[in-house]
């Protein structure tokens, strides 16, 4: 096998997106842990992740392993500056003393002699990827072993981070702490705690050659009872929310029906005033394509088309359930009306017909339905999740997923689709949208178009960036290069203002 190597780093093998599925072990290491590094690492954490659909876990693992990697990267400075100051940083008078000068020395007055100094040094830091019979495991490397006073201290640090109640009391307990391995640390391994991981998911030891952190995360994190208890919960949940109105279910299946004429379907929604109101507002909104303002139903029967009509009626009927039953979250569902125009400019990439562009509108639309019943779980449930988890002091609902589900919101999504006797490709579309490298081929376009209307959406709010986003789907859309990916997501950002600003 190859691998590949830069200036910056080194990846082994090369292909490590065939190593991910196919379960072979794989690394990338590294000097200096310098923003491009930081990102390549970020887009394979989360190509690992996805392929165990663990995504929910995303932002926890990502915290803790940059966490990891800074102590690394800070224990190898530590020996150089030693080094370079002829000191023996096993003599207790010389650690004091060096410790002394340490900090200000490697981060402030002298920082980029001493990254000069990594550079040339043999000290690496590599992190591994495998796994393990229900485990995948990461595991940080420096090729120094730690000292045996500071080896003592993290597992201090670990064990007391099991124990806090929240980061103040761990805080509190940090303040006299003169180096690292205090409370970033702790934080991170609060994280691995309230997300309901075992205390053994961490290890950190000491070998002759070097120092191994790892972090071993379960394809299933809690334990039975209490999985199947939030399942329990969550399916409870499901079987609660509404089904499609009565008259959009009807006039659905006079779209459907190929002996329909556009007088039929006009007549059938123009006798509901209100569904006649919610569908020419919505067709006309900012979330959906039309070239013209439309007035009537009729007109929109002709200029949109009767599987466009269908769409639509679905959309409608969908936002009415969101605003009676989930309208405190109306902000996620305006974020989904923006990805949804998106998809239908993005789709026009790959030269799909009109019916194509109907269906990746309402896949985008819908792409975080399962997020918006996730967080909208009664208070009293909310409670119980929390219990479970073993964590009381959380506030943040989002962090839900993450701490006691066990399941995507993406998945989540696919269930209620399947409720609502959604088609096959939409069902697929919504399930594999955070995970498109495993879109079947007749659904790549659909799947990669929704991936990318979502990426777009993100970046707009500092949730991701180009560089960690899925090399298949730039490739597939010809936006592998940063400038042009840029000039695109303008381009149909520009589009959709544009239309919020027309009358």
């Amino acid at each position: 096998m190859t691998y590949i190597e830069t200036k910056d780093f080194s990846i082994y093998p090369v292909n490590y997106l065939d190593a991910i599925i196919e379960g072979n072990p794989f690394y990338i290491q590294f000097k200096k842990f310098e923003p491009e590094i930081e990102a390549q690492t970020i887009k394979i954490i989360h190509r690992y992740l996805e392929q165990y659909d663990l995504l929910f876990h995303k932002n926890t693992i990502i915290s803790i392993i940059k966490e990891l990697i800074s102590n690394a990267v800070k224990a190898n400075l530590k020996r150089i500056y030693f080094e370079s100051s002829e000191l023996d940083i096993d003599n207790p008078a010389h650690y004091r003393k060096g410790m002394e000068t340490f900090k200000e020395y490697v981060f402030q007055s002298q920082k980029s002699k001493i990254l000069s100094l990594l550079n040339e040094s043999k000290y690496a830091v590599k992190v591994t990827f495998s796994t393990s019979n229900d485990n995948i495991q990461i595991n940080v490397k420096n090729n120094i072993a730690i000292l045996e006073p500071e080896l003592k201290k993290i597992k201090s640090r670990v064990s007391k981070a099991y124990k806090y109640n929240n980061i103040a009391e761990a805080f509190e307990d940090v303040l006299d702490d003169s180096e690292g391995a205090g409370l970033g640390l702790i934080m991170a391994l609060m994280l691995l705690k309230n997300s309901g991981f075992p205390r053994d998911s961490f290890s950190i030891e000491q070998y002759e050659t070097g120092t191994l952190a790892s972090l071993s995360i379960p394809y299933n994190k809690t334990s039975p009872e209490s999985h199947f208890k939030i399942t329990e919960e969550i399916v409870k949940e499901i079987d609660k929310i509404p089904s499609l109105p009565d008259n959009v279910k009807r006039i659905g299946l006079l779209c459907k029906n190929p002996e329909s004429t556009i007088k039929d379907i006009s007549h059938a929604i123009s006798i509901d005033p209100g569904l006649t109101a919610s569908i020419i507002k919505l067709s006309n909104s900012a979330g959906y394509i039309t070239m013209n303002r439309i007035e009537t139903i009729g007109e929109a029967v002709k200029i949109i088309g009767i599987e466009g009509i269908n769409t639509l009626l679905i959309a409608t009927g969908v936002q009415k359930i969101v605003e009676a039953k989930y309208k405190k979250f109306e902000a996620i569902w305006n974020d989904s009306q923006k990805r949804a125009f998106y998809a239908q400019q993005i789709i026009k990439k790959t030269g799909k017909n009109s019916r194509q562009a109907d269906q990746v509108y309402l896949a985008a639309l819908l792409a975080d339905i399962g997020r918006i019943v996730m967080l909208s779980l009664q208070d009293d449930l909310f409670k119980k999740l929390k219990e479970i988890s073993g964590y009381k002091g959380i506030e943040d609902a989002s962090l839900l997923e993450e701490i006691a589900l066990g399941i995507s919101h993406s998945s989540l999504g696919a269930m209620i689709c399947k409720k609502w006797n959604f088609n096959e490709s939409l069902t697929k579309t919504i399930e594999l949208h955070h995970r498109p490298h495993l879109a079947p081929e007749n659904l790549e376009a659909l799947i990669y178009t929704v991936y990318l209307a979502d990426l777009f959406v993100d970046i707009e709010k500092n949730r991701s960036r180009f560089e960690i986003a899925d090399e298949d789907v730039l490739k597939f859309f010809n936006l592998d290069l940063k400038e042009e990916f840029i000039i695109y997501h303008n381009s149909i950002s520009k589009k959709f203002f544009s239309k919020i600003e027309t009358p």
